[in-house]
């Protein structure tokens, strides 16, 4: 049973431009600025808009969020810090050197947005013991947790299954995890948990439990239901300074088997799409980059903008599950593509095309049987100027690519590679969370 709790936060209307040509689609992105988390949600049926912002103007002073900073500390105090333990975490360095601030803010930082039905959307935090869930008809906007002590916390990202009507993620001790990433201990994996829950009988039940890593980042079920994958986000390095490869789970939800795909060499993972089509088929994503420590801490504080080394351009792998285990296929890449947010396979016009980001400001589209390059779109601004891209996600007829940047949500034509609308949302500090799109524009 899940512990549900209403918060307060502010809903604006605005209209998108009425030369905008109308589609079955609502879009659904989250966005970090500043303290504030932002959540634009758009109707491209009825030209409608909204946004949800949360906090409120009273950001880290409210009752809530000093709650969930107090909890945070108690899960990063050392025990043996007799003398005031969570004031020492404040001015503690943690993973790979990051301050808490920045700790503080990526725990709490919308990643993932997954569409559970009835015009509700749940949002996935960071690393985090909640989720938030918005509810476009009532304009309310929960939290869930699964036990008021808040000790497991959740991956980056909820699967939707709207058949059975469940949510499947992954959990693990925060105490797990907030231990290896202050001691940087990088030789031992930590109990992880596989679950679903249903929202119609308000039920969780654990599918797998094994031996993984923490910062479980991206869970995502085939299309016959038949393997579920689960990435995490690896960024640890050995004592060579090598990043490590993430970890990489292939769970065959009839039989229990699992297997651990070797990614040795194309670390970071991160995100796991299956194939529209063919459902044995799956196709991860390699980032080649981590986040590291800031320049300015007083600059991060306002901006909340992560700092990125990258080392070389990302890749997209294509596997195919056998009875024997996975067997690789081919590889896409490009020379542009860098810090891959997200790749995204779908359908336009009978053909299978992968669609994936490159850093500043490049969409890449592959023909995803081949894994061959097809085109690279440019982004820019309305006014002329680059664009940082974020997050995309594809129509549901899989005519348009859906696109959100540092200032603006950006429509693109799969067909000829054109942008056919360009909509300024003001200064996003923060585009780089998975934004998504369905047909549901009933509200």
């Amino acid at each position: 049973m899940m512990e549900t709790q209403r918060l307060q936060a502010r809903f604006t209307d605005f209209e998108l431009p009425s030369s905008m040509e109308p589609r079955d689609a609502t879009v659904a992105i989250p966005v970090s600025n500043g303290t504030q988390q932002r959540y634009f949600f758009m109707n491209l049926k009825t030209r409608k808009g909204l946004t949800v912002d949360y906090p409120g103007r009273g950001g880290l002073t409210t009752r809530g969020a000093r709650a969930y900073l107090h909890h945070l500390c108690s899960f990063t105090m050392r025990k043996e810090d007799r003398l005031f333990p969570r004031a020492r975490t404040v001015f503690r360095r943690y993973h790979n050197g990051i301050s808490f601030i920045e700790l503080l803010y990526k725990v709490l930082k919308p990643h993932g947005m997954t569409y559970i039905g009835g015009q509700r959307y749940l949002v996935s935090l960071w690393s985090a013991s909640i989720y938030f869930v918005i509810d476009l008809n009532k304009r309310t906007i929960e939290i869930q947790m699964l036990s008021k002590d808040r000790n497991e916390v959740f991956s980056t990202y909820q699967y939707f299954d709207a058949d059975g009507g469940e949510t499947y993620f992954a959990t693990q001790l925060g105490d797990d995890e907030l231990h290896k990433h202050v001691q940087e201990d990088i030789h031992f994996d930590v109990p992880i948990e596989i679950k679903k829950y249903n929202w119609a009988t308000d039920t969780v039940e654990r599918i797998w439990k094994g031996p993984f890593d923490t910062d479980t980042h991206y869970i995502a079920l085939n299309k016959d239901k038949t393997y579920l994958g689960l990435v995490n986000f690896g960024d640890f390095f050995d004592e060579q300074k090598n990043l490590l490869p993430s970890k990489i789970l292939i769970l065959d939800m009839k039989t229990g088997k699992d297997w651990r795909i070797d990614n040795t060499g194309w670390s970071p993972s991160a995100h796991i799409d299956w194939d529209p089509v063919e459902p044995d088929i799956c196709y991860l994503s390699c980032h080649r980059g981590v986040i590291t420590p800031v320049d300015s801490r007083l600059k991060f504080f306002f901006q909340k903008v992560y700092k990125w080394n990258i080392f070389g351009p990302a890749s997209v792998h294509k596997y195919r599950i056998t009875s024997k285990g996975p067997e690789k296929m081919g590889v896409f890449t490009h020379p542009e593509i860098f810090r891959l947010t997200i790749h995204k396979v779908f359908v336009h016009r009978s053909r299978r095309l992968l669609a994936c980001t490159g850093f500043p400001n490049y969409v890449c589209l592959a023909d995803a049987e081949t894994l061959e390059f097809i085109r690279k779109i440019e982004v820019t601004e309305s006014c002329g100027s680059e664009s940082v891209v974020g997050s995309l996600f594809p129509s549901p007829d899989g005519e348009k690519i859906y696109l959100i940047t540092t200032g603006s949500f950006q429509i693109i034509d799969v067909e000829t590679g054109k942008i056919d609308l360009v909509y300024g949302l003001g200064r996003i500090f923060d585009p780089f969370n998975h934004m998504t799109s369905v047909s549901d524009t009933a509200w």
